[in-house]
């Protein structure tokens, strides 16, 4: 019964982020990572002549291609945050 019950929760707030989430269509190709500080050091790479990101267990970037339709779930001047394919992606402008 607790399982149920957990579930349940967990598929209501999952309803509830895709419903508060506005769906948009990418105007260009975009680096999508699974967390903000992985966007940020692969941008921040990609400015400092190629340097190779900090050593370390990266998780792995998508390229989202233009056209490509997401959930936007937060947008800022610096970040944009997405849910694609039920999985939460962050990019750094």
């Amino acid at each position: 019964m607790r399982k149920l019950v957990i579930f349940t929760a967990a598929a209501i707030a999952a309803a509830a982020v895709s419903a508060l989430a506005d769906q948009q269509s990418l105007k260009n190709d975009v680096r999508f990572c699974p967390s903000w500080a992985e966007a940020h050091e692969r941008t921040l790479a990609s400015l400092n002549n190629g340097r190779p990101p900090y050593r370390g267990k990266w998780k792995g970037c998508i390229l989202l291609k233009q056209g490509t339709t997401v959930d936007v779930i937060e947008h800022d001047d610096s970040w944009t945050e997405i849910l694609f394919k039920g999985k939460h992606w962050f990019a750094d402008e």
